[in-house]
């Protein structure tokens, strides 16, 4: 059996080390376009920070690794075109011809988006994708004094954190009225925010980037009418699927998430044919498609239809999106829905929150959480958002299993959790959170 891999990220390798743990025989190949195997994006902006010091070490697994488990790793190879009906993928690069495969799985991940603006092509202007991307800022960083980030999600916050944290006065511009859009509400969002600028950060809202001026290197931002002047630029504005392969071979593609659709399998529309990772969108808690660019999902993705492609049977549970950054000393976890994107599906939702202690108050060990919890109006769980020092991707870790097996508030409100006075409360505070929402679900 033949089984091949385009892309070598974390779906790309996961996907190729399933499938050689479910079929000891198969030939697994992974076409990569890039020079390097599957390594930790996430670790980018730790990279940028200083707190790592080998980019080699972000690596996942070296090239012996996969010479030693019978994988093959054609790099500097790009993949051409698919023909789904010869079952065959052409190639170009430092291998040319013809693959053929029994089985194919696209993990061809997604492109950050670039906006078509004045001064894009200036020198210290940069993404955030790539190892390339963060080796490249790493080596102008050394005469920069100023810096604005171009996004207010998770990785422009991190990588204008890590600036900050080199001493770099940074700027963060965005677009929405509030920073984290796709994981907080306004409120813990508003939260997060103060904690940042109290740590040096500052952020213009609200404000759509218009150009990037100077005359070889970028200079100055033009911002929702503001002009910050800068020596460097950091753009994460978002990334999009690439579906140049998908389109051509005639893939169904979500025309809303503008992603390869896939069932609970990573089977795509044509046979033979499964996708995972950021290319790729699966069924969530929901019922409703979406496309959760998180390595956790990309792995998990990645390991379903690689134990499917390899001839096994495994399937994915539908997707709840569980979220977790740190920003300096703040965790900022959530899992599920905000109320912003559960009014977006129609569904009518109700919400608590309150800031609690998870220690008791004689305890040496001082916590405080602020939590926000989301139901439906039936009293379903929906999603919630956890921001404080620490603990709070533990217990989007609770949440997100609550969500997944579909319990409502009050099974949340007296759900059993351990205590100690120097690891928890006695009332563990997503259970208060949820006994203040049921209260409200009957009023």
């Amino acid at each position: 059996m033949k089984v091949a891999i385009i892309g070598c990220g974390a779906a790309g390798l996961t996907a190729a080390s399933y499938a050689r743990r479910t079929n000891r025989g198969a030939r697994v190949t992974i076409i990569e376009r890039g020079s390097s195997p599957a390594y930790s994006r996430c670790g980018l902006p730790l990279l940028l920070a200083g707190e790592i010091q080998d980019p080699q070490s972000l690596l996942f697994a070296d090239q012996e690794w996969y010479r030693a488990n019978g994988i093959e790793l054609l790099l500097k190879t790009g993949a051409v075109k698919i023909l789904p009906e010869e079952r065959k993928v052409l190639l170009s690069g430092e291998h040319t011809g013809e693959l053929a495969y029994d089985s194919l799985v696209l993990c061809t991940g997604a492109d950050p988006i670039l906006p078509n603006l004045p001064g894009i092509g200036l020198r210290n202007v940069f993404t955030l994708r790539g190892l390339d991307d963060a080796l490249q800022i790493l080596e102008v960083l050394k005469t920069c004094r100023s810096a604005v980030v171009v996004g207010g999600g998770a990785v422009g916050l991190e990588a204008a954190v890590a600036l900050r944290s080199r001493g770099l006065e940074v700027t963060v511009v965005e677009m929405l009225p509030q920073i984290l859009p796709g994981v907080l509400d306004p409120e813990p969002a508003l939260e997060v925010q103060r904690s940042l600028e109290a740590r040096g950060l500052k952020f213009i809202l609200n404000s759509r980037l218009e150009a990037l001026e100077g005359k070889e290197r970028v200079e100055e931002v033009v911002a929702g009418g503001h002009r910050l002047p800068c020596d460097l630029v950091l753009l994460c504005l978002g990334v999009r699927p690439d579906l140049t392969l998908a389109a051509e071979a005639g893939l169904e593609v979500d025309r809303e998430l503008q992603a390869i659709k896939v069932n609970s399998r990573m089977e795509t529309s044509e046979p033979g044919i499964y996708a995972a990772g950021d290319c790729a969108c699966s069924p969530s808690f929901t019922g409703v498609h979406i496309l959760n660019q998180l390595g956790t999902t990309a792995v998990r993705q990645g390991k379903v239809a690689g134990i499917n492609a390899a001839g096994g049977r495994a399937e994915l549970p539908p997707l709840v999106g569980t979220f977790v950054t740190k920003l300096f000393d703040l965790e900022v976890a959530s899992a599920g829905l905000t109320e912003k994107q559960a009014g977006e599906l129609g569904i009518g939702c109700i919400s608590a929150a309150a800031e609690l202690s998870c220690r008791p108050k004689y305890s040496p060990d001082r916590l405080r959480l602020r939590i926000k919890l989301v139901a439906s109006q039936e009293g379903r769980l929906l999603g919630g958002q956890i921001v404080g020092p620490r603990e709070a991707g533990l217990r989007a870790q609770i949440l997100s299993l609550s969500l997944a097996l579909g319990k409502d508030v009050g099974w949340l409100a007296s759900a059993e959790f351990c205590y100690h006075p120097l690891v928890g409360e006695v009332n563990e505070p997503l259970s208060t959170v949820a006994e203040i929402l049921a209260r409200k679900l009957r009023r």
